[in-house]
């Protein structure tokens, strides 16, 4: 039998946020599919007026969320590999490569059909559990479905712990909780990107930037001029094929791939031709570069214009810091190009 209520119970502001933090504080969480679900419904509403929301529209903000964590980040989502959240075995059945160095704007005008395919298969495997269980708070040894934010279709109940929801039928949002969703967004998405970035800090230690990554914003990038002029007076041949460097073929190259290490640092810069760094792009060259780049910033950390305040802020134990970055970027996924630049 289909079970549905389409009224929704009267709800002070004060009662819908003390809510949502009991979603976020008290609510068993063995995956982040309830912050994504949070997420949706706080970019949403900010962005739309209609209180009807089908699962494809849905599924389209969870695609962002993962994807950007999963081909972007690369962000370990459960301790053991073979217990990744259905969500990224999809991504990962599309989206293949190593590394993508297109911004998510790029790869939705690049991708459009690998995206349906992730989408439709996110509505098939990815709202039975979150769409019943997310308004189920827990009141002392109890735990009881709350519906103040949306209501939606069960289609059919296995036993308490096992519902299927009509996936059909969408859901519909409490136009109150719009209203809500609406007025207090900004704080609430802050609140929502703590808290799912406290979750995978737990599985991804050493992370850098990872309440950044986790919002899913583009990370600003700042000129590489100045740190190209900077390095020129010592460096005159690519760090990687040695070959000498030709005036308009000369890249600023990060050693340590930007999306992960997420921001500019001359600590972490070298002088490479063309071919070799759009060669590296997003990977990890062999360790031995690795080793170069810690005996340069030693060597050289008195010479080269802003090294010395570069490394001051990494911290005074840099070098460690430098090699756990890039051992923690290699157990993250980040290629390894062991034969580079042959």
């Amino acid at each position: 039998n289909l079970v549905t209520t389409m009224n929704f119970p009267e709800t002070t502001d004060e009662e819908f946020q003390r809510t949502l933090m009991n979603i976020l504080d008290l609510s068993t969480k063995d995956n982040t599919y309830k912050f994504a679900f949070m997420r949706f419904l706080l970019d949403y509403c900010n962005e739309n007026s209609k209180t009807h929301v089908e699962f494809e529209t849905i599924a389209g903000y969870f695609f962002k969320y993962y994807w950007l964590q999963e081909c972007k980040s690369k962000f370990k989502q459960a301790p053991q590999v073979e217990k990744k959240p259905e969500i990224i075995k999809i991504i990962q059945k599309e989206f293949d490569k190593p590394f993508y160095p297109q911004t998510f704007a790029k790869i939705s005008k690049e991708e459009t059909q690998k995206i349906k395919n992730c989408v439709n298969e996110i509505v098939k495997h990815g709202f039975h559990n979150v769409t019943w269980r997310f308004q189920k708070l827990k009141e002392g040894t109890t735990a009881k479905e709350k519906k103040i934010f949306f209501d939606y279709t069960i289609l059919r109940v296995k036993n308490e712990n096992r519902k299927y929801v009509n996936l059909d039928a969408g859901i519909d949002i409490n136009p109150k909780a719009m209203e809500f969703f609406k007025k207090y967004n900004t704080v609430l998405k802050k609140a929502v990107n703590l808290e799912w970035a406290r979750f995978l800090e737990k599985l991804n230690l050493g992370v850098p930037r990872l309440i950044q990554k986790t919002e899913g914003e583009i990370i600003p990038r700042t000129a590489l001029g100045k740190y190209r002029k900077a390095l020129e007076p010592y460096f005159k041949n690519c760090y990687y094929c040695n070959k000498l460097l030709e005036k308009n073929q000369t890249h600023v190259e990060h050693v340590i791939p930007f999306d992960y290490i997420a921001e500019d640092n001359i600590w972490n810069f070298t002088l490479a031709c063309q071919k070799c760094n759009c060669t590296k792009l997003g990977s990890l060259p062999p360790e031995k570069f690795l080793d170069e780049l810690i005996n340069r910033n030693r060597n050289y950390r008195s010479k080269i214009s802003m090294l010395d305040k570069s490394l001051t802020l990494l911290g005074a134990n840099h070098e460690k810091i430098i090699q756990d970055h890039f051992e923690n970027a290699k157990s993250h996924g980040y290629v390894v190009l062991e034969n580079f630049p042959n």
